[in-house]
Formats: structure tokens, sequence, C-alpha cells
């Protein structure tokens, strides 16, 4: 019983995991497309946000630099096909995390699985 709820626990926690990349995937996408629609665009004023949805106006000066985080608080400027590049990276690795953590749901059901009749036998037993 104790291994079952331990496994469920775990398979949760998968879950949510997955989840978390997947948001994240779907960020780095939504930002894939941004940087193209402002390759195309001829709008010259943003509206930048600042957080808790307060934004302020901006304008775009170079279309083609960006400032990219690349961890520890680090920063750089980078050019629009490296930024893409970047962000590709940033895909690839989510993805494989995301496969890397459904198999391991997969596994967790398959043991929760076998688990379920000795369950139900103790069940049984205690009514």
């Amino acid at each position: 019983m104790l291994e079952y709820q331990i496994l469920e626990e775990r398979f949760k926690q998968f879950n949510e995991r997955r989840e978390l990349f997947a948001m994240k995937l779907m960020e780095i996408e939504q930002t894939g497309e941004a940087l193209e629609e402002l390759k195309k665009s001829k709008q010259e004023e943003i509206l930048v946000p600042l957080g808790s949805s307060v934004f302020m106006h901006g304008n775009i000066n170079k279309k083609e630099k960006f400032i990219i985080s690349i961890g520890s608080d680090v920063a750089v400027e980078k050019n629009s096909d490296e930024t893409k590049k970047i962000l590709e990276e940033r895909k690839k690795t989510l993805e494989n995390g995301i496969e890397t953590v459904q198999s391991s749901m997969v596994q967790i059901a398959n043991q929760i699985q076998k688990l379920e009749p000795e369950i139900q036998k103790l069940l049984q037993k205690q009514g």
C-alpha cells in the first residue's frame, strides 16, 4: 500500500514537471513567432512589459539586436539568427526533457498497474 502511494506521488510530480516543460516550450515558440513578426513589422513603437500587467511605451531602435539571458543572471546581446539558434537549442532540450518525463511516467503507471490487484485483495480482506 505504501509503495502504491509513493508511486502515485512520483507520477504526480512527473506530471507537474511535464506541464512546466510544456509551458516553457509554448513560451519559446511564442517568442520565436514574436521575433518573426517583429522582423516583418514596420511599426516603430511597442509596449514594453514591466511586470504585474504594467507596460510602458518604447521605440524599436534595433530590430536585429536582442538581449537574451544565458543563465546565472547573465544576459548577452545577440543578432536575430543567434537568438533563434539559442531558442531552438532550448526547445530541443525541453522536448528531450518531456520525452524523458513521459517515459518515466509510463514506467510508473506500469508499476502502479501491477500493484492494483494486490491493493484490491488487501482492501477486500480489510472490508
